[in-house]
């Protein structure tokens, strides 16, 4: 019990009679409950929004171009996000292209229209001589996947999810379409196709900040997006088109910074 209301209830003790000999467990219980309700209410945490997206905030073409630095903040590599239309269903197409440590990644998603729910997905990755290769059919609640390892043999697998699983590669751009504002929270179902794994991604805007980076100063928005053990953070500037400025890999732990955006 804080110091003020301690003083409270002395106030109360001393200047009623009846309430220094029948109220000090109600008043007790009354401060207690008070207290509960206060931590639960500064806790932290928003009621989640029904998942809504709005229209596409991004052109076809844009491209973000980004510096990569690791734990010890040594930069270690560059990462370049492009987005364009698909022309049979005007659906979208992201390549998300990161050289990191020598390591590189290209990986194209393809999204429907509306609600930018994945169709299919391909990976490459190369690194230390070898190459992997994922491919990724979506049909409802249904994924196929088909892995291509470094020794060239490929395993290919079936998982079920919820028809509503957004890819987890997509979640940076798609989520510049919802209406971020301060406190706004949501949840997402999640799909990684390389580890074959369907998470429940808890978004929520955290606060404003100024931010400068490389491609220079932005009012933002933190947004964090919080799955099992691990947390991504995302600077998206308040302003359209609502470019991600910033973020923090929640699996990596690396740092984006954006460079360029056009």
């Amino acid at each position: 019990m804080s110091s003020e209301h301690r003083l409270l209830y002395a106030k109360r003790s001393s200047g009623e009679e009846v309430v220094q000999s029948t109220a000090p467990f109600a008043v007790a219980k009354v401060f207690s409950l008070f207290s509960l309700l206060f931590a639960l209410s500064s806790c932290g945490s928003a009621q989640p929004q029904p998942l809504i997206f709005g229209d596409p905030v991004w052109a076809d073409g844009e491209t973000s171009v980004y510096r990569v630095t690791n734990r010890e903040d040594r930069i270690v590599g560059t990462a370049a996000f492009q987005v364009s239309r698909r022309g049979q269903d005007d659906g979208w197409t992201l390549i998300r292209e990161i050289l990191d440590a020598g390591v590189s990644e290209q990986a194209t998603i393809e999204m429907q229209p509306v609600g930018y729910r994945p169709v299919y997905s391909h990976l490459v990755r190369n690194f230390g001589g070898g190459k992997q290769v994922v491919e990724t059919q979506f049909e409802g609640a249904q994924v196929d996947i088909a892995l291509t390892n470094r020794q060239g043999a490929t395993v290919y697998q079936r998982v079920q999810v919820p028809s509503d699983i957004r890819d987890e590669r997509t979640l940076l751009l798609i989520m510049r379409a919802l209406p971020l504002a301060q406190g706004y929270a949501t949840r997402i179902n999640s799909f990684l196709p390389i580890a074959g794994q369907m998470e429940r991604v808890a978004l929520q805007v955290r606060r404003k900040e100024n931010i400068t980076v490389p491609a220079g100063s932005f009012d933002t928005w933190v947004v964090e997006l919080k799955a099992n053990d691990r947390t991504t953070r995302a600077w998206v500037a308040q302003a359209a088109p609502f470019p991600v400025v910033k973020f923090i890999d929640g699996r990596s732990q690396a740092t984006f910074e954006l460079t360029g955006f056009e």
